[in-house]
């Protein structure tokens, strides 16, 4: 096989889309020179680039793993890693004997999501298309010291989330700093096109085992409309989540914004 077209020798059919491997090369080039990510999130970023301008379409085959190594220019370990992460997020379905391919609208798995955005039109799911996160350290009170307590310092994980259809979300979640130790050391970069439970379960052994759900609509005020970049004074939902380990320990608490008008919500 030809790696770079996915093209047969022997003139088979393509295993997969043949402009596909080109376009994840120039993809995984274009992400890497930037020096902004590591070779993981790199990875993540070129996939979903490629899913998200529909070079690869729902149900369509990715290449292999051992492909996908030799197109990319990475260890296995790092493809795998990748892909986990996209299977976290929904983007993608890995199958034994079947490969992976890109996910259709009713793949996300519900035990990874607390909840999920749907189109109010069809019903149909609402995908992570981009984002932007910020993590700094903070050392105010607010709603989330109701559920993590009154810590000594929080970090916060800020994210300005967009979704297909046009649609945006802003973002925030809050850990206790000394249960996070770590993680103001990661590059936001990190978690670009990653779902941030499984992953803070992988890399910090934080666990959410159950959480509780707040759903409230709200006119949206100055301060919060900034931040995500929103406009103020239009009326919005704000989901709270708290979540707690297998010990009933409080994990994290996160506050989302989206407009009511944009989305419906499904738990």
């Amino acid at each position: 096989m030809n790696i770079v077209t996915g093209k047969i020798i022997d003139q088979q059919l393509p295993v997969w889309n043949p402009d596909l491997g080109t376009k994840l090369a120039t993809e995984m080039h274009s992400v890497s020179q930037t020096g902004r990510y590591t070779k993981r999130s790199a990875v993540r970023i070129a996939i979903m680039n490629v899913i998200r301008d529909n070079t690869v379409k729902p149900g369509e085959m990715l290449p292999s793993e051992k492909e996908l190594t030799i197109i990319l220019g990475v260890s296995l370990g790092t493809v795998q890693a990748a892909l986990r992460g996209l299977q976290d997020i929904g983007a993608i379905v890995r199958r034994r004997g079947d490969g992976t391919r890109v996910a259709s609208g009713s793949s996300f798995g519900e035990s990874v999501w607390h909840f999920r955005f749907v189109s109010k039109e069809d019903g149909s799911l609402l995908r992570l298309s981009d984002q932007r996160t910020w993590i700094d350290v903070i050392t105010e009170h607010g709603i989330w010291s109701e559920h993590l307590g009154e810590c000594d310092s929080y970090v916060r994980i800020r994210r300005v989330v967009q979704l297909q259809n046009d649609v945006h979300a802003g973002a925030e979640m809050f850990l206790n700093a000394s249960s996070a130790k770590g993680l103001t050391d990661i590059s936001p970069s990190d978690l670009v096109h990653a779902n941030i439970r499984p992953y803070l379960e992988e890399r910090f052994g934080l666990a959410t085992k159950s959480a509780t759900h707040l759903v409230k609509t709200i006119i949206l005020d100055e301060a919060a409309a900034e931040i995500f970049e929103f406009v103020a004074g239009e009326q919005f939902y704000e989901i709270h989540a708290s979540t707690w380990s297998q010990n009933r320990k409080p994990v994290y608490f996160q506050r989302i914004y989206i407009a009511t008008d944009a989305c419906a919500l499904v738990f």
